[in-house]
């Protein structure tokens, strides 16, 4: 039971990668508080973990993003951890063909709202003098990828705010760092497959399967191995890194 006691908060903890966390944290002792948008899908998440208080937010909105801060505080009288993991893939596209629209709103969810996050969660962090952050990055905060211009810009936005984070953390306790997955199998890595070739997603998704080292998509239950790993005292020294979980593509 590494973390009974603790509170976290999670976002985007309806499914994929926040669910997993959630699941994780709950089954070593921490107190949840549940963040996202869908509100039926959440609910349903909820349900199944114990103590956990599901919040239905938009992180792209500031008051809902204090909001959410708000009501964890309420219930628990502190925050302990934070995995600052809601986001978007958004359309791909050549950046000709894409609206400024596209990008401001993958930008706003996946950037702003990380550092929204960041800035309401510390905060309270700082007036306990302790805490850990771990941001979702993607292995696209460290690579360029065509036709998919705004998630990659916003990733790497957020392996910057994590070291940003890390410094202004550090001499208060508090630890920040990202993990930055690669082909794991979710939601919406199925659907970047189905735009990549509407008429063969599941060609797609086999021959990006073949193109990494292991052979292999992830799955969400191995990031949450990694990004509750950095949340633990486990971790203890482990703060402004993006870690790759990636099957060795980029290696």
């Amino acid at each position: 039971m590494r973390f009974d006691g603790r509170v976290a908060v999670v976002t985007g903890a309806a499914a994929g990668f926040g669910l997993a966390v959630s699941t994780r944290l709950t089954a070593e002792g921490a107190k949840v508080v549940m963040v996202d948008r869908a509100a039926e899908q959440l609910e349903k998440a909820a349900a199944g973990l114990a103590g956990a208080l599901p919040v239905v937010a938009d992180v792209s909105v500031e008051s809902e993003v204090d909001g959410y801060v708000a009501k964890a505080v309420e219930a628990h009288g502190k925050i302990d951890l934070f995995f600052n993991n809601a986001g978007i893939e958004g359309r791909m596209a050549p950046m000709t063909e894409l609206a400024v629209e596209d990008f401001d709103r993958v930008w706003a969810v996946n950037a702003r709202g990380v550092f929204m996050g960041l800035r309401a969660v510390l905060k309270v962090m700082k007036q306990h003098k302790s805490g850990a952050i771990v941001n979702t990055a993607s292995m696209a905060a460290i690579r360029g990828a065509a036709t998919f211009s705004p998630y990659v810009a916003a990733k790497h936005a957020v392996a910057g705010l994590t070291r940003c984070a890390a410094l202004e953390g550090a001499p208060f306790g508090i630890r920040v760092n990202a993990v930055a997955p690669g082909h794991i199998d979710t939601r919406m890595a199925r659907d970047l497959t189905a735009q990549i070739n509407p008429d063969d997603p599941d060609g797609v998704f086999e021959r990006t399967s073949a193109s990494v080292p292991l052979g292999r998509y992830g799955t969400a239950e191995e990031v949450a191995n990694l990004a509750v790993w950095l949340l633990s005292e486990e971790a203890s020294y482990v703060s402004g890194a993006t870690h790759l979980i990636d099957g060795a593509l980029n290696a």
